[in-house]
This record gives C-alpha cells, sequence and structure tokens, in this order.
C-alpha cells in the first residue's frame, strides 16, 4: 500500500533543500525538545528527497517469512553458524542423551535393530570389480581373480581371530557395531592395526574405537578440529584418540594413512561437506523420545490408580459431621428430629457391610441412598492417536516404517506396505552406502594389501604394481539384503515379467535379491553338472505341472478332467 509524505511547508515549495534549511526547521522545534526536533529533521529529509516533490514509498506484501498478528517468526531467532562449530557445541550432549535414549526405550532400542537388519542383515558381501580396462586383464582372469579374493576375504572376515582386534567379533558383527555407533553418535570409529599373533595368519586387524574416545580439543593453530589434524583443504591427517592405558589417560595420535597409503582409522560419519565430525541422527527426535516416555508414564500412573475398584455409597442427606458443622455453635445440640434420623440410619447400617467379593448378593441400602461403582477413563479415546503420531515421527528420523517399528499392522494393505516399503528403501540404501561402505572398504582395502604384499594372492606385476593401481585394483561393490516385500509371488511375477519383456537383465534381478549373478551361475553350472552326473534332469529347467493337475488361466492348479 502506497503512503505519501506532503511536503511540510508552502514556504520551502520549489526550494533546493539545504542544510541551512533543515537546521532552521529543526531549530523552531528546540523548545519541544529534541526528540520532536529529530523527528522534524527526518520529516523535512523525506519531504524534500524528490527535490520538493512528495516522496512515496511502499512496503513490499510478498517478502519472504512476513510474520503474522501472533508474531510466531518474530520470536524465531536462531544463530547462523558453521557446521562445524554446531557439532562441536552439542556432541557430547547428543551423544549422552541418545545413548541414554537406547539404553532405556524399548521403542528406540528395537527401532535400530530394525534399521540395522535391513541395511546390512546377515553382513554385506564382498563382490570385487577390479577396473580391468586401467589393469589390462581380460574377462576371464578378473573372473578368476575377484572369485580367489571374494572367497579369502569370507574365510577371513568369518574368523573372528584373523578379523578383530579382540579376537571375538566376525566383520558382519563390527559392521553391526558401526552402524550402532552411527546411530548413538553419529559416527564410527576404529583402528586397522598390523597384530602378530601365534593363532592367526594374517597381521591386518579391525579394533572399534568408540567415537568419545575421540578428542573434542579444538586448536585452530594446530589445525585441530574435535580431535582430528586437517589440512588447508580439510583433509583429515591424523586423528588425536585418549587412550587409557595402565589405568592412565593419555593422548595418541594416529596418522590417518601409512606411509605407503593403507588406510590405519576408520572415521565414518553423514553430514554436510565441511564437517569435521558426525552428530546423532537420533539429535531431532530426543525430545520426541522425553515426551512419549512422559506420556506413557502418566498414562500408566492415572490409569493405575484409577483401576483401583472405588464403589461409593451417595445419600441426598448429610453426614453426622456435616450436622454438627450446621448446627448453631450457641445451642450445642442437633435438633431431635435430626439426632432421630441419624440414629435410624445408624441402627439400619449396624451389622451390615457392602463385600464387592461376593458374588451374586444383592445389597440393600438406606432409603435414598444410591450404590455407584467408578471406572477408569484412562487412557482416553485421543491417547491412540496422539502416541501412533510420536512414534511415526521416531521411526521417520530412524529410517524404518512405522509397522516396522512397531509391529502394528491394523489398517494397513498390501498396498500400503508395498508403498512405504519402497519409499524407505532408498533410505535404507542411502544408509548402507554412506555407512556400512566406506566402513567395509578401508578394511577390505588394507587386507587385500596384505595380502598381495605377502605373495597369498598373485597380482600381475607384483606389489609395486599394486601400489601403482591401488585404486583400480581395490574397487568393489557391497551387497546387502534383498528389498522387503509384502507378497514374494507377485514380486517374482513381476521380475519374471520384466525379464521377458527385456526391460531388465540377470545382474540386474539378482543384485535386487541381494545376490551376485556371477555366484548364481557358477552355482547353477556346478548343480548342473552334478544332476547330470547322477542322471538326473536339468535341476533349473522350468516344468509345467503334469500327471492329474493342469494349470488354470489364472496360474492356480486344477485337477484334470
Amino acid at each position: 500500500m502506497a503512503t505519501s509524505v506532503p511536503v511540510i511547508d508552502g514556504a520551502f515549495a520549489g526550494r533546493t533543500p539545504n542544510s541551512a534549511n533543515v537546521r532552521r526547521v529543526a531549530a523552531a522545534a528546540t523548545g519541544a525538545g529534541s526528540r520532536i526536533a529529530n523527528a522534524m529533521r527526518g520529516m523535512v529529509a523525506r519531504a524534500w528527497g524528490g527535490g520538493g516533490k512528495a516522496v512515496t514509498t511502499t512496503r513490499p506484501r510478498n517478502q519472504y517469512m512476513r510474520d503474522g498478528s501472533a508474531g510466531y517468526l518474530s520470536s524465531w531467532n536462531p544463530a547462523l553458524r558453521d557446521m562445524p562449530d554446531e557439532v562441536r557445541a552439542v556432541w557430547t550432549r547428543a551423544a549422552a542423551r541418545s545413548i541414554d535414549a537406547l539404553h532405556n526405550s524399548g521403542w528406540l532400542s528395537g527401532g535400530i535393530d530394525q534399521a540395522s537388519a535391513d541395511t546390512i542383515g546377515n553382513g554385506l558381501r564382498l563382490n570385487a570389480t577390479p577396473d580391468i580396462d586401467v589393469l589390462g586383464w581380460t574377462d576371464e582372469y578378473r573372473a578368476e581373480w575377484s572369485s580367489r579374493v571374494e572367497r579369502r576375504f569370507r574365510a577371513w572376515g568369518n574368523d573372528p581371530l584373523e578379523c578383530d582386534a579382540r579376537g571375538r567379533r566376525t566383520i558382519a558383527e563390527l559392521t553391526d557395531a558401526a552402524i550402532r555407533q552411527h546411530f548413538a553418535f553419529g559416527e564410527a570409529t576404529a583402528l586397522l592395526p598390523q597384530i602378530i599373533r601365534s593363532v592367526s595368519r594374517t597381521k591386518t586387524k579391525v579394533l572399534m574405537v568408540s567415537p568419545h574416545r575421540l578428542s573434542q580439543e579444538t586448536n585452530e593453530q594446530a589445525r585441530l578440529a574435535q580431535g582430528v589434524f586437517i589440512d588447508g583443504n580439510g583433509l583429515p591427517i591424523s586423528y588425536r584418540f585418549r587412550r587409557r592405558i595402565n589405568g592412565m589417560e593419555l593422548d595418541l595420535d594416529i596418522m590417518a594413512r601409512s606411509a605407503d597409503g593403507r588406510p590405519q582409522v576408520i572415521h565414518v560419519f553423514d553430514g554436510t561437506p565441511d564437517q569435521v565430525r558426525g552428530i546423532s541422527p537420533l539429535a531431532p527426535i530426543l525430545k520426541v523420545v522425553r515426551q512419549h516416555d512422559q506420556l506413557t508414564d502418566a498414562t500408566l500412573t492415572s490409569a493405575l490408580i484409577q483401576t483401583i475398584v472405588t464403589a461409593t455409597v451417595t445419600s441426598p442427606e448429610l453426614s453426622d459431621e456435616v450436622f454438627e458443622g450446621l448446627a448453631d455453635s450457641k445451642e450445642g445440640e442437633l435438633p431431635e428430629e435430626i439426632e432421630g434420623y441419624l440414629s435410624a440410619k445408624a441402627d439400619w447400617w449396624s451389622g451390615r457391610s457392602l463385600d464387592l467379593g461376593i458374588h451374586g448378593k444383592v445389597a440393600h441400602l438406606f432409603p435414598g441412598e444410591k450404590y455407584d461403582i467408578k471406572s477408569p477413563a484412562t487412557p482416553g479415546d485421543n491417547y491412540l492417536p496422539f502416541v501412533r503420531n510420536l512414534l511415526r515421527e521416531i521411526a521417520r528420523c530412524i529410517g524404518v516404517t512405522y509397522e516396522s517399528l512397531t509391529g502394528d499392522y491394523e489398517g494397513a494393505t498390501y498396498s500400503s506396505v508395498r508403498m512405504a516399503t519402497a519409499a524407505i528403501w532408498a533410505i535404507t540404501m542411502r544408509r548402507r552406502q554412506r555407512i556400512a561402505v566406506p566402513f567395509l572398504n578401508p578394511i577390505y582395502r588394507t587386507w587385500l594389501d596384505e595380502e598381495i604384499r605377502s605373495g597369498a594372492i598373485e597380482f600381475p606385476g607384483g606389489y609395486e604394481a599394486f601400489k601403482r593401481n591401488r585404486v583400480a585394483a581395490t574397487q568393489c561393490e557391497w551387497q546387502g539384503p534383498a528389498k522387503p516385500t509384502a507378497d514374494d509371488l507377485k514380486t517374482a511375477k513381476a521380475s519374471t515379467e520384466r525379464l521377458s519383456s527385456c526391460v531388465t537383465s540377470l545382474t540386474h534381478e539378482c543384485a535386487e535379491i541381494g545376490l551376485d549373478i556371477e555366484t548364481v551361475m557358477r552355482d547353477r553350472a556346478r548343480e548342473k553338472h552334478l544332476a547330470e552326473k547322477l542322471g538326473l534332469g536339468d535341476p533349473h529347467a522350468a516344468r509345467q505341472p503334469t500327471g492329474a493337475f493342469a494349470d488354470n488361466p489364472d496360474g492356480t492348479l486344477k485337477e484334470a478332467a
């Protein structure tokens, strides 16, 4: 809306504004005080801003974040800081609260179990894919070399004495621990020491370290940010861990990579590109978890109190004490009529009782009295909708479906479950690629480095050639559990339809269900060879039902006529 400011005095019309004129007008108002003078000075300046003409000012109405009469936005003024500073300010509190919530919330603990199971299942499977164009290999040699590497890595990773520095967990279990560290701390940390043991063939080991052992010290002059030494571009150079040695807390700096480029520290987190440390993904729902706990505790307490059976007898008459309270203090006595009524009532209840434990008993009350049993009013009708909404927010933040978090499939249909699974699967795959795979890649590369250096695995050109082509030689993929389905038969039919329509490949369809196409082909060839050796037919040949049954057009079986 446009507003016009007129010229203050016609005596100044057409004149060129100058400081003398402004001072003259302002001086005329000095008797009214400096505040009026300042206001007059501003009005004159605005009036002459257009060369003596009226100046029109417009207030925009289509601006961003225009506040309303309630002032919600005007009272919302968060500070804008760099993400590393945001993380450093709340890292310890967020981690402590997240761990406490995981220890004391069954919903949250079960949700993390589900998220880990969806992400890695029983463990991710290595699929070595070295770049044959860079290495100059043939497809046949690559397949043979990859197959050997995968078998040896699987054997190493399934033996805790070989892969775990503590000798307790397999690679799959260590990966699960990394996922749980990610939810609790926002990051996963581990060391890759070289340990010689008489019970182990290899030296490469994985030593899981709690992220709270990574120092929170920051020194910008030394380029130390929350325990991580970085170069000018933000590349981690070394890490400062606080280790307990002989009962003493000591700071130990460990290089991120060895002299020959082998990884020595694993530090995985998800965040913005300028972050140095991660933040727990549970931070946005810590308040919601507390609200859910308080709501359930208050509801349970109220329900327990109200569940105690309460029986009341309502009488239209007053009790003895009330009659005495209404009596005139000067008289000191109750009227004879009231005393007679109370005496009759006392005689009536003398030797009588209301026993709630006797079934089928009919209680006779004094005339005018009413017997009533109070029923609990908690939880109310709005309890379940509200608590379900809190659980939906928790499930959404964790990255699982509401049904998988709560086990509540009431009202769910095949279409709704399938849609929810499809929507959350992308988040599961993102978690796998951002947390699990970056955790496993350094382990595989360090292990392969030792295997080739020791000669256990042959590499064309030897170890020096491997070091020159480390990136190309260590290319790999990690395959996890298949995408969950609400109906396996419908999913299988859809896969068959895609293959028959030539819109997909066996490689893609195998990957969808967590399988490696080369492994599948080898298994099928071996099974076919064994079947032929035993005089059996091809075990993988498609067959139609024979005998007394045949196919219906809808795919079901019917008895032949």
